[in-house]
């Protein structure tokens, strides 16, 4: 199928959710974070996000898993500074996106998409995609708002024209 779909994450106009900060760990104003993208190495120190409510925040240390990074951000030197952050989410603008992912589809440019059999029938649109272990799942809805899932595969994923505003599928038998 080629690229796969990647950084999970969620627009805001021309923002991209990729983590959100879930609350402080230890007392020197570390926090842990929930990554919502697949990009290897976004959060590494120096790196800048836009934290909703509070404006821009540089990374100053991390360490950890990189699917669960413990960050320190500069300016957030104790435990009720980084309490101040939690559920907050971090952004980054869409190009910045796009060129970090290089080759990969962005979740949130697919959603919208319509969504059409091989045969050029409409099937309806992404309304959203889900992570399902180490699949991706288009949810697609139709006009009369019944909910279909497609697993991102090269069977059932034939075409993904971001261009055209299309995505074709070959469903799997009901």
């Amino acid at each position: 199928m080629g690229p796969r779909s990647t950084s999970r994450s969620i627009s805001r106009d021309d923002a991209l959710v990729v983590a959100q900060i879930r609350g402080p760990h230890g007392i020197r104003g570390d926090v842990r974070v929930d990554p919502r993208t697949d990009v290897a190495g976004r959060f590494t120190r120096g790196a800048v996000f836009e934290c909703d409510g509070v404006g821009p925040l540089r990374i100053a240390s991390v360490r950890g898993e990189a699917a669960s990074p413990i960050v320190r951000f500069a300016g957030y030197d104790t435990r009720d500074a980084a309490a101040t952050l939690r559920d907050r989410f971090l952004r980054v603008p869409r190009d910045e996106s796009r060129r970090a992912a290089k080759g990969a589809y962005l979740w949130a440019d697919l959603v919208g998409l319509a969504a059409l059999n091989v045969d050029g029938r409409a099937l309806g649109t992404v309304r959203d995609l889900i992570r399902a272990g180490g699949t991706d799942i288009l949810v697609v809805v139709d006009d009369a708002g019944r909910e279909t899932l497609h697993p991102m595969l090269e069977s059932v994923v034939r075409e993904i024209d971001i261009a055209a505003d299309r995505v074709v599928l070959s469903p799997l038998e009901e």
